[in-house]
């Protein structure tokens, strides 16, 4: 197995064609084709299939493309630590983070990295925390905050990241009812999740781990959820409760926060979440990214001392 197989065949999967391989890598499409037989021929399995859009990984070959990746990248970092070696930590580091931690920890995590540790470029990416820990299995960002399922006393339920990923936990957050707000009638601070099942809600969708919470809290208590509409923008949700349609379950640290809308707690269910920071584990970590991970974690648990984080609690 040569080093050039690894990074023709990395370039394949992700460009999804061999030919469009071949222009991007200056070589000839047979000479790539060729290498990639060596490659299976070697591993006696099939590493590529063709589909209708082109080229695409095999269940094999995924597997195989992760720890190509990982390898790729070791020596990238290898070449990198050596000729920056007793430098100030430097270059570009993938950060993954959840939509509402994002509207939280992004502005503070930044202004720290900016004074920290100026040589380092954070790159953020926003999304779901499915999609993160996709690009975080698939070597396309470094490192991601995801959530996680947990029942009343902060343990996690039943564990929905793979058990490739390193992770640490940091915090728990409490989701809560946010309802239009009506002037001059204050809401309860609690409702019962009876009373809560009787409303009609705006809510991500089932692929969202909030809304499976959600669901499987209300199950638990014997009611059903009315579901009025599903967004998956938590902005929108926002919005569309604010104009007064509909209610959500969501937590305080929804981008907009809870001003001007009714917060309730909900009696009567197991509402949280675990936010953790995880890695993979067979990526290596740049001395720029081991440098931003602590960082991550001390800002993150900064917020929450703080009483930044609406809805946190530290992880003890």
């Amino acid at each position: 197995m040569e080093f050039r197989q690894l990074k023709y065949f990395v370039r394949i999967v992700e460009l999804g064609s061999v030919s469009r391989a071949a222009a991007d890598l200056y070589t000839a499409q047979p000479a790539l084709s060729q290498q990639i037989a060596k490659l299976e021929d070697e591993l006696k399995v099939k590493l590529l299939a063709r589909s209708a859009r082109g080229v695409v990984a095999t269940e094999a070959g995924d597997v195989f493309y992760r720890h190509a990746r990982a390898m790729l990248r070791q020596a990238e970092l290898m070449k990198k630590d050596v000729q920056h070696a007793g430098e100030h930590p430097q270059g570009t580091v993938s950060v993954g983070l959840p939509t509402s931690a994002a509207t939280i920890l992004a502005p503070r995590l930044l202004a720290a990295a900016g004074r920290q540790y100026p040589d380092i470029q954070l790159q953020i990416t926003e999304s779901l925390s499915g999609h993160l820990q996709e690009l975080v299995v698939n070597g396309r960002i470094e490192m991601s905050l995801l959530f996680e399922r947990v029942d009343g006393s902060g343990a996690v339920r039943e564990s929905r990241l793979g058990s490739h990923l390193e992770v640490t936990p940091l915090l728990t957050e409490s989701l809560i009812l946010l309802s239009p707000l009506q002037p001059g009638k204050p809401p309860p601070e609690e409702i019962a999740i009876a009373e809560a099942a009787r409303l009609p809600l705006i809510l991500p969708g089932k692929a969202n781990i909030t809304r499976q919470i959600i669901d499987e809290a209300f199950e638990a208590a014997g009611h059903k959820p009315i579901v009025l509409a599903e967004l998956d923008s938590l902005a929108t949700i926002r919005a569309v409760v604010a104009s007064g349609v509909g209610s959500t379950i969501l937590s305080p640290s929804i981008p907009g926060g809870t001003e001007g809308l009714a917060a309730q707690r909900i009696a009567g269910a197991a509402l949280q979440r675990r936010l953790s920071l995880c890695t993979f584990d067979i990526m290596p970590l740049s001395s720029a990214a081991r440098r931003i991970m602590e960082l991550i974690r001390e800002t993150a648990l900064a917020l929450v001392a703080e009483g930044a984080w609406p809805g946190a609690a530290k992880i003890d």
